[in-house]
């Protein structure tokens, strides 16, 4: 039985240890208006002043955001305060920017609210008419530059028109467009045939008869335009004596 109960331990440890190794932990400092380092309440509210110590906090690749109980951290529905509840699983879109801010949202700017409690201040996301005394603040974590929410980097570079994975092949589809523009590519032609048509009467050979000219022997020629019966002038009859 003794054996059992080491077992068990030692695997809800190492449960414990799975479950956070993707996280990052820090510690959170406000300025602005107000400033000082982040504590908590024994029921998970953070807070700023009244002597609280630093509270820890770890985030993980999704923007969730767990205290060093392991409790949840939210930001309520009611009053947008940023407390951490036991039991409750840790909402997302929390994220440190590159210069170490704190942000919800991609927004830095959160608000500090007293509580007539030993002189310390809520932390909400906004303001709301259900609390006074409330000034803008920022918090620094002291680690996790880059963490959480839409921080991480992509797995690849978005190219415009589709990733191409290998070599181009001229004349053919490159990788991310539907279809190829080819200089020079297909040309359209249009032949044009010209049919000369002849009608020929039934019989004939088909070959085009010349048309005789008045007057000439030889079809198409003209021949001399002296009328008939006529002799050149300056020419005796034939019998006649000068």
């Amino acid at each position: 039985m003794k054996n059992f109960a080491t077992l068990a331990a030692f695997a809800a440890g190492g449960n414990a240890l799975v479950s956070r190794a993707d996280s990052c932990c820090f510690h959170l400092t406000a300025s602005g208006a107000a400033s000082g380092t982040v504590g908590q309440l024994g029921d998970g509210q953070n807070r700023l002043g009244g002597g609280l110590a630093a509270a820890s906090f770890c985030i993980d690749s999704n923007g969730a955001i767990t205290d060093s109980s392991g409790r949840g951290c939210v930001v309520t529905s009611s009053v947008t305060q940023f407390q951490c509840e036991l039991g409750t699983t840790a909402q997302t879109g929390f994220s440190i920017s590159s210069g170490g801010q704190l942000e919800y949202q991609g927004d830095s700017t959160f608000v500090a609210c007293q509580t007539g409690d030993n002189g310390e201040l809520n932390i909400y996301t906004t303001e709301s008419s259900s609390v006074t005394g409330c000034s803008s603040i920022t918090l620094a974590a002291d680690s996790c530059s880059g963490s959480g929410a839409g921080a991480g980097g992509q797995s690849s570079a978005s190219v415009p028109g589709g990733a191409a994975s290998g070599t181009g092949v001229p004349g053919g589809v490159s990788p991310g467009q539907s279809s190829a523009s080819i200089p020079g590519g297909p040309i359209s032609i249009t032949v044009t045939t010209t049919v000369i048509q002849s009608n020929c009467a039934a019989g004939s050979s088909g070959v085009p008869i010349p048309i005789p000219i008045p007057g000439t022997s030889v079809p198409g020629v003209p021949q001399s335009t002296q009328p008939a019966g006529t002799q050149p002038a300056g020419t005796q009859p034939a019998g006649t004596q000068p």
